[in-house]
């Protein structure tokens, strides 16, 4: 399996008209995996059925929850780490920042070295244009 690529055109930010033009790579993202779907993957390598794996998922989201309520980054091994992070507007001094000066809220992930080490062997081919 590999990943699909295909070529777009970029023009250069502020520029009227453009600019040069510039091509990059960008996914083609495919049809998503429900988690009802990852379950049923997972439970056809092993011995847990797909109830128990879907039901352990749940779980994982309502803990990860709980744990980011608290700003704490949630550490899962070779898996990678997932932590809460914020933006916030600039205010003119620091007694003027508070919970109205955050405007987004995001959970940003870090891929453990296992993890890391899979994506690397990961390989890519060019979406033919029909």
């Amino acid at each position: 399996m590999s990943i699909l690529y295909e070529v777009v055109p970029k023009g250069q930010p502020g520029v009227v008209g453009g600019g040069n033009i510039k091509y990059y790579a960008k996914i083609v993202r495919q049809q998503p995996i429900n988690m009802r779907e990852f379950a049923d993957e997972i439970a056809a390598r092993g011995i847990l059925s797909t109830p128990v794996i879907y039901t352990m998922l749940e779980c994982l989201l309502d803990r990860m929850q709980y744990h980011m309520k608290a700003g704490r980054p949630i550490k899962l091994g070779d898996f990678g780490t997932f932590s809460p992070s914020l933006s916030s507007r600039p205010e003119d001094v620091p007694g003027d920042v508070n919970k109205d000066s955050i405007s987004k809220l995001r959970i940003l992930f870090r891929p453990g070295k296992v993890l890391s080490s899979r994506l690397k062997v990961l390989d890519f081919r060019k979406m033919r244009k029909s």
